[in-house]
């Protein structure tokens, strides 16, 4: 804790000292970096030798090659440039450079570099840019550069271009594109059907071959990525958690936006759960504030280098390191394997630059196993378009104690002598070998690497044999993964070899080179979690004309239990999904193949939204012997296909069907045969839940369901029923809200009437109703004014609400019955004063914590959750610096100030003259459902006239003016807490 608190303190000191005027001068930033005790630094490069450091690569005789980006934040479209590339050599191993080589002084938008097969690989969007060089000589010499691929997005977007170029361990080149980047990839002049349309995620190019793929999709902006000893790959990203495991195949959670796909319905998760900054909207991580730093520095992440050198001590090896942007450090994370794939733990930070204008980028490991970190130097960030230092940059080097300088020239190796490379520790010297045996065999000399790489087969360890099959899959071996790969292994090589081995054969599966190969043939192999997800993984591999037998291949492998995996439902689903709705007949296999709910219910939901006539196959398999787990999963699919639609012809299904599902025992299966009989027009079943609304003797939750049911036919003969609940306390509130959907003159007279009866939660949703139309909003206004409804009853978001109905005779009542709407911000100054002053640690002292407890549950636990209470409208406050005054009077006093996205309210105007304010939660091609302040509500799009987003929070104005001070100082010293209470007795 002291050696933290000294760390802070240094940040501090550095920052008030250097401000924000100029960096650390290069020569003297190593020395002001914190480190692990036995690691040292090193400047390898500092301006004016290197400027603009966006990536870097090494060539086979341990250079450095590295892009300075002159273009950003001004990205050229007319494809001309002065982005160069550097070469930096260390003749001397002293760990700085001694010799500067500029190599290309005409890129434009250069983002990143590899070298390899014949040339220079290079981001520049938007096209993928290869430059024949002989690496030969002192200066290498280069031909003339040629796009070898074109489409990615440079127009769209400040800071999302692809990047990361990496050779993954199958000789297929590796690369990142970010969210707003949205791309349409393929060769120069392509037509769109033969182009991969993609936006956020990895994708994947062969350099012979000519073909790309997307390799998965999601996450924000990835900005780093490498993989494992094992050949698993890792990307790291911004905004939302900062690493996933990058399943081939996988569709990933993102910041915003739908899936590539519309029918992924869900998609995977991170695998960390932490973040590495204190919560709260991301934007508040700027500036390395102590609560953040202590957190891991910040929400923005760039670079991915898991190390597998032989200079760190072995506690390092396979962890990941990545840079923190807004932290001017290096994180770390321990990868541990968990199910089918891995989970992450957070390890101690690696390294503190200790200057605010420390921007790490790209970080790899050297021949001699030292870690290599570019800094791009500024004070700015990915969101500083306007302003960026072109004078500044720097590449330094970190090592334990001082490793073995290495000199060489690998290209110059022998075959048999790059094979035996294979072992090696440091796997910077395996991946170059790996690809220069790849660049023999295309050379015309495959059959001798294939002989030398199978000499050393049986003799390898675990790792090694693994290594050598991907050195054979890459230099044209269709069977290398025939070779004793399926043993069966515990240990995390031996689960590693198995999954490249089903993974490699299914790549293969509709070639010539093994034709016995089949689902039955690979699904009797796969015996541990990690076997399956490769199954799944591989079957989205297949050509869709030869998919489908693998598809139910894989369905009948997958194990009930598989359900609790993070990974496989998911990827089950995206491996079957295309085949979902193509017939009765594949629908009716893959739907009695599946042992797992989520796909159950995702081909009920697909089937039903792609065409009406799936519903009697569903239904039917919904009743009999299948049980009340599986009749669940397939009416939740047909409800959520149906996408809210009021009404639809009832199927032929549900006359047999029907009855049964409606006497289920189970309360859950009861709920949504009840929401599907409404929709299919069931006067029977209709007149039951009308009758059982008024018994009062009937179970509350039952009689909760068949309103809620009821109220989506959305028919005004419902009215009567909902005036005579307004007297029925267990059903008023739901009532009250029900009410607001439809156009009736005697609603306002009866909420206003009985307005002083109701409980807080009841007025909030009166208030909410009578300011869903003009109308009904100038009674109100009436009633504010008379005294019946107190001013404050109306929040400043209702108020907004009221404004957005443009009404002319409503806005003049707003502003002289309930007053101008003014602005939070206009107010923010004084009321942060007057409430600094309540809120003193004195006063703060004396909270009654459980009472604070209350006032939460009554003010805000309907959109926040904090610790186990609260809802999710709004994000989660127990990460949140809770801690800290200045932050909770900043979102309290003006919760306007910054809205995320994910969180800005939509105004959506009803044909039927209903206005809603809500987040959308989700939205299909039916539907969007809708997050209001007291309700969520499924929004058919046919009844939609108008549809707006405004820039305001759904978290209300003058939250503290309802309150005495005293609630006031209990709510703000329980939000402050590090505990829940209970709440009062």
């Amino acid at each position: 804790m002291k050696r933290q608190l000294a760390l802070f303190s240094a940040l501090i000191v550095c920052h008030v000292t250097l401000g924000q005027d100029k960096p650390v001068p290069p020569a003297e930033a190593p020395g002001k970096m914190t480190l692990p005790l036995g690691f040292k630094a090193t400047l390898f490069a500092g301006e004016p030798d290197v400027v603009q450091p966006i990536a870097f690569a090494f060539d086979d005789r341990g250079r450095m090659w590295v892009v300075e980006c002159l273009s950003y934040p001004k990205w050229s479209l007319d494809g001309t440039g002065h982005d160069r590339v550097v070469m930096f050599e260390d003749t001397d191993g002293d760990g700085k450079h001694d010799k500067r080589t500029v190599i290309f002084d005409q890129g434009a938008n250069l983002s990143g570099i590899e070298l390899g097969h014949g040339g220079i690989w290079l981001c520049s969007s938007p096209n993928l840019v290869f430059i024949p060089c002989d690496f030969n000589a002192d200066k290498p010499v280069l031909g003339k550069p040629e796009i070898a691929l074109d489409g990615w997005n440079v127009k769209d977007t400040k800071h999302n271009i692809f990047n990361s170029l990496i050779w993954g361990p199958d000789g297929w080149l590796y690369g990142c594109n970010g969210i707003q980047a949205k791309a349409n990839v393929g060769k120069p002049g392509a037509p769109n059907k033969d182009r991969v349309e993609m936006n956020c995620g990895v994708w994947r190019y062969h350099p012979t071959r000519k073909v790309f793929e997307a390799f998965a999709h999601g996450t924000t902006n990835p900005f780093g990525l490498d993989y494992d000893e094992y050949g698993e790959m890792f990307i790291t990203n911004c905004v939302i958690k900062h690493l996933f495991h990058v399943v081939p195949g996988g569709h990933y959670d993102r910041m915003y936006g739908e899936d590539i796909n519309k029918y992924s319905y869900q998609l995977m998760h991170s695998i960390a759960d932490y973040i590495h900054w204190a919560g709260g909207d991301w934007t508040t991580s700027r500036g390395n504030k102590p609560e953040h730093s202590d957190a891991g520095g910040g929400h923005a992440h760039s670079g991915a280098m898991i190390y597998q050198g032989d200079n760190f001590p072995d506690e390092y090896r396979n962890t990941l390191f990545t840079c923190n942007i807004h932290g001017n450090r290096l994180n770390r994370d321990l990868l541990k394997r968990s199910g089918s794939g891995y989970k992450s733990e957070r390890a101690k930070d690696f390294l503190f630059a200790n200057d605010p204008w420390f921007r790490g980028i790209a970080v790899h490991a050297g021949p001699d196993g030292g870690v290599y970190v570019s800094d791009w130097c500024d004070t700015g960030e990915c969101h500083n378009y306007d302003k960026v230092d072109l004078t500044n940059g720097r590449i330094h080097k970190v090592v334990y104690g001082t490793p073995k300088v290495w000199t060489g020239d690998l290209s110059k190796l022998s075959i048999e002598e790059l094979v035996r490379l294979q072992s090696h520790k440091n796997d910077w010297f395996t991946r170059h070998a790996r690809r220069l045996l790849h660049e023999r065999a295309e050379a015309g000399e495959r059959d001798r690497v294939l002989r030398a790489l199978s000499a050393v087969w049986h003799d390898a360890d675990g790792l090694t044999k693994l290594r050598v099959v991907w050195a054979m899959h890459a230099a044209g071996d269709q069977r290398a993964a025939s070779r004793g790969l399926l043993a069966p292994s515990d240990s995390e090589a031996g689960l590693a070899r198995r999954s490249w081995a089903i993974r490699l054969m299914m790549a293969n599966a509709t070639g010539n080179a093994n034709p016995d190969l089949n689902p039955n043939s690979v699904g009797a192999t796969c015996q541990t979690l990690a076997d399956r997800l490769a199954f799944a993984s591989g079957v989205q591999q297949i050509p869709i004309d030869t998919r489908f037998q693998w598809a139910l291949g894989l369905l009948k492998v997958i194990r009930a239990e598989d359900a609790q995996d993070p990974n496989l439902p998911l990827m089950t689903w995206y491996a079957i999904e295309p085949f979902v709705g193509r017939g009765k007949d594949a629908t009716r296999l893959l739907l009695k193949a599946t042992q797992l709910p989520i796909v159950r219910e995702f081909i009920a939901r697909k089937a039903t939204a792609t065409d009406l006539a799936y519903i009697d196959l569903m239904l039917a398999q919904a009743v009999g012997t299948s049980g009340p787990a599986v009749a669940h999963d397939l009416l939740q699919g047909i409800i959520d296909g149906l996408g809210g639609a009021r009404e639809v012809k009832a199927p032929s299904e549900w006359e047999t069907a029907g009855p049964e599902l409606l006497a289920s025992r189970d309360p859950r299966v009861r709920e949504r045969a009840m929401v599907l009989a409404v929709t299919f027009g069931d006067e029977k079943a209709i007149t039951e839940m009308k009758q059982s609304l008024g018994d009062l003797t009937a179970d509350a939750e039952v009689r909760s369901t068949a309103l809620r049911t009821l109220l989506r036919r959305g028919k005004p003969d419902l009215l009567p029923i909902l005036r005579q609940l307004l007297d029925d306390k267990a059903l008023r509130a739901e009532a009250i809200r029900g009410l607001a959907a439809f156009d009736d003159k005697e609603t306002s007279a009866l909420l206003l009437k009985a307005y002083p009866t109701l409980n807080d939660v009841e007025k909030e949703d009166a208030v909410q109703t009578l300011a869903a139309r003009p109308a009904w909003a100038l009674e109100l206004l009436d009633a504010i004014e008379k005294g019946t409804v107190p001013r404050r009853d109306v929040s400043a978001f209702i108020a907004r609400q009221m404004q957005g109905l443009k009404d002319k005779r409503v806005a003049e009542r707003l502003d002289k019955v309930w007053g101008k709407i003014q602005p939070a911000s206009a107010q923010r100054a004084t009321l942060t004063t007057k409430y600094k002053g309540l809120l003193t640690d004195a006063a703060l002292a004396k909270a009654d914590l459980p009472r604070g407890r209350q006032m939460f549950v009554k003010n805000c636990a309907s959109c926040h959750k904090l610790y186990d209470d609260g809802g999710d409208v709004g994000p989660a406050l127990t990460g949140a610096q809770r801690s800290n005054l200045d932050y909770i009077l900043e979102n309290v006093l003006d919760p306007s100030a910054v809205v995320p996205n994910d969180y800005k309210v939509s105004i959506i105007q009803l044909q039927n003259g209903r206005l809603i304010n809500g987040i959308v939660k989700a939205e299909t091609e039916k539907s969007i459902t809708v997050r209001t302040s007291n309700e969520t509500i499924v929004v058919p799009k046919p009844d939609i006239e108008s549809r707006t987003v405004s820039k305001l929070s759904m978290m209300p104005d003058g939250i503290f003016e309802k309150m005495t001070d005293d609630e006031v100082r209990d709510l703000v010293a329980y939000l402050r807490g590090r505990e829940q209470v209970p709440l009062p007795k």
